[in-house]
């Protein structure tokens, strides 16, 4: 069977670089006077980044798993596919420049790939227990999400709480507005091919026609995907960050948007590094810790 990856050319990798509800243990409190608090868990939202392309023949097997993954854990597992594919052979009509710097960090340059927590790079092979393994772990920070739409603007409050002290960490907050539903060809290598008698996309085609790209990356909310640092005088135990911020949903059709946050632990290494939770949001509405 041939590899069933894509490599990018490290040229042009170069060239663009230029979950819901919580166990409370205690209130939450601003950790400025009242009760002292204690460690708060809250439910682990895993957070996947595929990176993909609809030019990409082998991608199908793991927006496929995906889905599957999605269905079992609802909720508890976040998605965004990160498609790429700028002209020629390539092409693909949702790419963008945004997160190639993510690649580049973690050494990306195969499709499909994806990462997992920001922390642990798979294959298709390895996707499916990877996100078993994070949907399983507990979380100590919790985030609610608030959006009301006005015209083509929504107004975003980000709310997130620290059930444990992370003033000692590099703390970020990422924001990013992705969309389901969207219709475009797939290229699949699956079709057809002996090794794939048994996978669903065997009978479907090559291009899938009208495939249904579910999550898929539009444009970052914060400065960039790397994250923006939340002060250390509001991650300490019992800790607040409220940020307030206005995004422009233009061309989204109503139900389709979503606002996604992660907050994340950077440390600067790419094995130590991980979303410490995520969250996500229907555009138009409220998703509380």
């Amino acid at each position: 069977m041939k590899s069933a990856r894509f490599i990018l050319p490290a040229l042009a990798l170069g060239f663009a670089l230029l979950i819901t509800g919580c166990k409370k243990k205690t209130d939450d409190t601003n950790g400025g006077g009242g009760p002292t608090p204690t460690t708060t868990t809250y439910t682990r939202r895993a957070y996947v980044e595929d990176f993909t392309g609809t030019w990409c023949g082998w991608c199908p097997l793991m927006s496929y798993t995906l889905e599957q993954k999605q269905q079992q854990h609802g909720s508890k597992l976040i998605f965004v596919g990160m498609h790429y594919g700028p002209t020629g052979g390539q092409f693909d009509p949702y790419h963008s420049n945004t997160f190639l710097s993510i690649m580049n960090r973690y050494g990306i340059n195969a499709f499909p790939t994806g990462l997992v927590n920001r922390q642990t790079v798979v294959s298709s092979s390895t996707l499916a227990s990877n996100i078993d393994f994070a949907v399983a772990a507990e979380s100590y920070v919790g985030i609610k999400l608030e959006t009301t739409v006005t015209g083509t603007d929504c107004a975003l409050k980000t709310t997130v709480k620290f059930g444990s002290d992370f003033s000692k960490k590099n703390v970020k907050l990422v924001l990013m507005l992705i969309e389901d539903g969207l219709k475009y060809n797939q290229v699949n290598y699956l079709a057809g091919n002996s090794s794939y008698q048994t996978h669903p996309y065997y009978s479907a085609g090559n291009p899938m026609p009208n495939y249904t790209h579910n999550g898929v990356f539009r444009r970052s909310v914060t400065a960039s995907l790397e994250g923006d640092v939340i002060p250390v005088a509001n991650t300490g135990l019992g800790g607040q960050y409220i940020n307030n911020t206005v995004v422009s949903v233009t061309g989204i059709p109503t139900g389709k948007g979503k606002i996604v946050a992660l907050v994340i632990n950077d440390t600067g290494s790419n094995t130590s590094t991980q979303v410490l939770n995520a969250q996500s949001v229907v555009i138009g509405q409220t998703q509380d810790f």
